[in-house]
């Protein structure tokens, strides 16, 4: 039954070759972009919490002070500026965001 069975064919390692190779070029580095990117919105969720949390306090204390913290590996900075609060991280570059703060009427 198998006297004829001699190993794979030239045909078929081509092509367990070039399945190989396409997974290894493109699959491999559209996942790495992927994964960098998941990093990136979390580490700009955690700032704008980071914010929303400082600028509350601010509000119900009245005071308005510099803090930083560090959530995972990442230090956030928080600083106020004219009527306007901002959290500066970095991630591979650094970022900054800011929010004014609404006047009390």
């Amino acid at each position: 039954m198998f006297k004829r069975n001699r190993g794979f064919s030239t045909i078929e390692t081509l092509f367990a070759c070039h399945i190989f190779l396409f997974v290894a070029i493109v699959l491999m580095p559209a996942y790495e972009k992927i994964m960098l990117g998941k990093k990136e919105v979390r580490a700009k969720l955690e700032a704008y919490q980071i914010l929303h949390e400082q600028m509350n306090e601010s509000f119900i204390d009245g005071t308005k002070s510099s803090v930083k913290k560090k959530r995972g590996d990442i230090t956030y900075v928080f600083n106020w500026g004219k009527e306007k609060g901002c959290v500066s991280y970095n991630l591979h570059k650094k970022q900054t965001i800011c929010f004014h703060q609404a006047d009390e009427r």
